[in-house]
């Protein structure tokens, strides 16, 4: 502490001996020292609040997205929940469903055959499928067919659709259909 004030009777005896036009000059000198320190500070402390400022943005960025996210992950899972009751459902008589689904548009379906019922990949799921040909269709009508299978009880998806063209009628087609439904096992 002697130290400073030591220093500071030493910087007073040095002032004391300028003359007055030195004063003026060494006082502006350090009042511009001063003031560029203080800039300094006050620029530290712009950049330093600058940052914050990005660091909660960035943050309030991510937790929009986490957000999302999650409501998409809801969303998600209330799908995931509406399949599986669908899938938990009683089961559809796929021969029978088809025939009739093909009765209330008025197209003839009189060409079925049953596939092997198979396991899909996790074992938890069976399929059974249906090979359905129609000859001489109306492009609509069948539209109609395919919007009319996959509307029904169940799942029901039409998983092939093969279409050939016909020299007869240019209006219409022959289409062979693999329809296909699921089923929880057990």
């Amino acid at each position: 502490m002697e130290w400073i004030s030591q220093l500071r009777a030493d910087l007073e005896a040095w002032f004391g001996r300028l003359s007055q036009r030195e004063r003026v000059l060494v006082s502006l000198a350090a009042v511009c020292v001063a003031l560029f320190f203080v800039f300094l500070v006050v620029l530290k402390v712009q950049r330093g609040i600058s940052a914050r400022e990005a660091r909660i943005d960035q943050k309030t960025q991510d937790l929009a997205q986490v957000g999302k996210l999650a409501q998409g992950y809801r969303q998600v899972q209330a799908e995931r929940a509406a399949l599986e009751a669908r899938l938990k459902g009683p089961p559809v008589q796929l021969m029978s469903y088809v025939a009739q689904a093909g009765q209330r548009l008025g197209i003839d379906v009189n060409d079925l055959r049953p596939s092997q019922a198979s396991a899909a990949a996790n074992d938890k799921v069976t399929e059974d499928t249906v090979e359905v040909s129609l000859p001489k269709l109306n492009v609509s009508k069948l539209g109609q067919l395919l919007q009319e299978l996959e509307r029904g009880p169940g799942i029901v998806k039409v998983r092939r659709l093969a279409l050939r063209t016909r020299n007869d009628d240019p209006n219409a087609v022959d289409a062979t259909l693999l329809v296909a439904t699921y089923q929880l096992k057990g």
